[in-house]
C-alpha cells in the first residue's frame, strides 16, 4: 500500500473524527437540557391533570388509553423515518467510521 493511498484515507478519517467529537459533546449538551426541560414539561403536565381532577373538572383520567394512543403514534412515527439514504451511507468508509468514533468518544466524554 503506497503512502499516498494511506495518506488519502487518513486526512478524512482524523478530519471527520474531530468534527464527530464535536458533535457528540455539543449532542450530550444539548440532550441534558432536553430531557431536563421535557421532565419540567411531563411533571407540570401530571399536577395539572391531577389538579383539574381533585378539583371535579375531570371525573377519570383514562390513563390506559391515553398509553396506548401514545404508543400508536411513535409507531407511526417510526414506520415513517427513512434510513435508507443516511449520511453514514453516503459519506464512505472513512469518513463514517471517524464520524462515528468521534462522535461516540464526544457523547461519553466524562466532563
Amino acid at each position: 500500500m503506497s503512502n499516498e493511498t494511506l495518506l488519502s484515507s487518513i486526512i478524512p478519517f482524523a478530519g471527520s473524527g474531530l468534527l464527530g467529537y464535536a458533535m457528540g459533546f455539543a449532542l450530550k449538551k444539548i440532550l441534558k437540557w432536553m430531557l431536563i426541560i421535557v421532565g419540567f414539561l411531563a411533571g407540570m403536565f401530571f399536577v395539572g391533570v391531577q389538579l383539574l381532577q381533585k378539583y371535579g373538572y375531570v371525573s377519570t383520567v383514562n390513563w390506559d388509553k391515553l398509553g396506548n394512543d401514545t404508543s400508536t403514534q411513535i409507531q407511526h412515527w417510526a414506520a415513517n423515518v427513512d434510513v435508507t439514504n443516511s449520511l453514514f451511507h453516503t459519506l464512505g468508509i472513512p469518513v463514517s467510521g471517524g464520524l462515528g468514533l468521534g462522535l461516540l468518544a464526544g457523547f461519553l466524554r466524562t466532563h
